[in-house]
């Protein structure tokens, strides 16, 4: 399932209404009709490693219809917010996939939230995410964590030496 620009209802119809609404009910609105909607995408079709899923087409066109701070801050509250560390976890690692979204120190503070979530899932979407982006602000913050969960500390250090070779 494939999802078009403009074709996908619930976003169309939360990017209608933003013009109208101050930007804190706006916020409100996207994020509960993206979440809806993720929801939905990940109940249909269970997101799977290293294949690409309809909810990352659906992050994609939101940030590219919308204005893309309230797409990331919606996104950010939906994941750290939610009461499904599957759900979280499965779309901050879409979220992951998206080429840089935002600036540097706001993919470094959402991942440094996630990393200090009590559920293991997420933590290890968000070392997923800072390995996809892979700048220096995710090795800092991947740096400064400290993991007490073995395999994931040492996928964490993997990340780490990686994203350090790729910028030397």
């Amino acid at each position: 399932m494939t999802y078009h620009r403009y074709q996908h209802p619930l976003i169309e119809e939360a990017l209608c209404e933003f013009g109208s609404k101050p930007a804190r009910e706006r916020d409100a609105t996207l994020g509960e009709k993206l979440g809806t909607d993720l929801q939905m995408a990940f109940a249909a079709e269970p997101l799977e490693d290293g294949m690409p899923h309809p909810a990352e087409d659906m992050i994609r066109e939101a940030l590219q219809l919308a204005d893309q701070w309230d797409v990331l801050n919606s996104l950010r509250a939906v994941v750290l917010d939610s009461d499904s560390s599957s759900f979280a976890a499965s779309v901050l690692r879409c979220l992951g996939r998206q080429p840089f979204p935002g600036v540097p120190s706001w993919r470094a503070d959402f991942v440094q939230s996630a990393l200090a979530s009590n559920s293991l899932e997420l933590r290890d979407a968000a070392a997923q995410a800072a390995e996809q982006w892979g700048d220096s602000a995710m090795r800092e913050v991947l740096e400064g964590h400290s993991e007490p969960v073995r395999w994931l500390r040492d996928y964490i250090l993997e990340v780490i030496q990686d994203i350090s070779h790729r910028q030397a």
